[in-house]
């Protein structure tokens, strides 16, 4: 074999994630958008892991919060930013779910993004505050019946999945809960924590040291499955509702549509490999989250599916936010 056929070779052998280590990039920071606000599901999980990003590509990933419109205004700043990798979105799977419930959305959240990596679980949990006396899911829906003017909830926001989650479990078991909307968690958690508000369907990791602490009490979380962490917290089906499934919430990393294949590659090589080191993964853990990353390729096709459940429980409840 020639020498030119052996270098031509071993440039078609080289992986995307190399290529595009040798094409240079990233060359400059890149900006991490969260679309909601500081001390959040989505915020608790990012900072850690920029953090771990910036030693591994050598450039600093820097976290920026854009809350507004339910997480909105941030993913739209994402979709129309240049697809070249230095503007991402860190945002959870409600990302496929506020834009089916606005009457203009400002993007599309499958066909303006391009997935890079499905990063970790992020458990949401329905809680109550400790002084209301009801210690499972069935006795919280039995008070709210019992309550004239119903229960009140607070979630992370209107359009989110958490906000969702409340009305698909007002519809399956006829609770009578009233959403209260919050911009973020950490306003929501205060009035919960604070027994202003006495019910919160809101993440694990935003709710866990006041569950520890034993103001608030768990109740459910809202996955298909325990946390791994703490499996003490039974599951929707283990609480009675069995008719009720949501899609797992997750915590997802992605760009704007046509982002090189190179780039994805090599963002979602690093992503996985920040979360398998020991210092991600013991923030992870202590915040709640389950971090098994998904890669791009399966994280494509898990999208559609996730926007598809989303489509046929909005319409099921007929939820809309504006």
């Amino acid at each position: 074999m020639s020498t030119r056929r052996v270098f031509l070779a071993i440039g078609a052998a080289l992986p995307l994630a190399a290529r595009a280590q040798q094409s240079g990039y990233p060359t400059k920071p890149i900006r991490l958008i969260v679309p909601y606000s500081t001390g959040g599901i989505v915020d608790n999980f990012a900072r850690p892991f920029a953090q771990q990003m910036t030693e591994q590509l050598g450039q600093s990933m820097v976290v920026e919060n854009r809350a507004g419109a339910s997480g909105m205004v941030g993913a739209a700043l994402v979709a129309a930013a240049p697809p070249d990798g230095y503007t991402l979105l860190c945002t959870t799977s409600s990302h496929y779910l506020t834009p089916l419930l606005t009457k203009n959305p400002s993007h599309d959240p499958v066909k303006e993004f391009t997935p890079i990596v499905l990063a970790a679980r992020a458990p949401v949990v329905v809680v109550v505050h400790s002084s209301l006396p009801v210690h499972n899911l069935t006795e919280l829906v039995a008070l709210s019946k019992r309550t004239p003017q119903g229960l009140d909830y607070v979630t992370a926001g209107t359009g989110t999945q958490q906000h969702l989650t409340g009305e698909m479990i007002a519809l399956r078991t006829q609770a009578k809960l009233v959403h209260v909307a919050y911009k973020g968690g950490s306003q929501a958690l205060t009035d919960l924590v604070g027994g202003r508000i006495n019910v919160g369907i809101l993440g694990l990791s935003t709710v866990l040291p006041f569950i520890q602490a034993g103001k608030l009490r768990a109740l459910a979380v809202t996955d298909s499955r325990r946390s791994e962490y703490y499996p003490d917290i039974p599951t929707f089906a283990e609480s009675g509702i069995r008719d009720l499934v949501m899609p797992d919430t997750s915590v997802i990393l992605l760009g704007p549509a046509g982002l090189p294949a190179p780039v994805v590659q090599r963002l979602d090589t690093e992503a996985r490999k920040a979360l398998n080191t020991s210092v991600v993964r013991a923030a992870l853990k202590a915040a709640g989250y389950e971090g098994k990353p998904v890669p791009a390729s399966e994280y494509s096709q898990l999208a559609g599916k996730i926007h598809a459940m989303y489509q046929r429980m909005t319409t099921e409840v007929n939820l809309k936010i504006d």
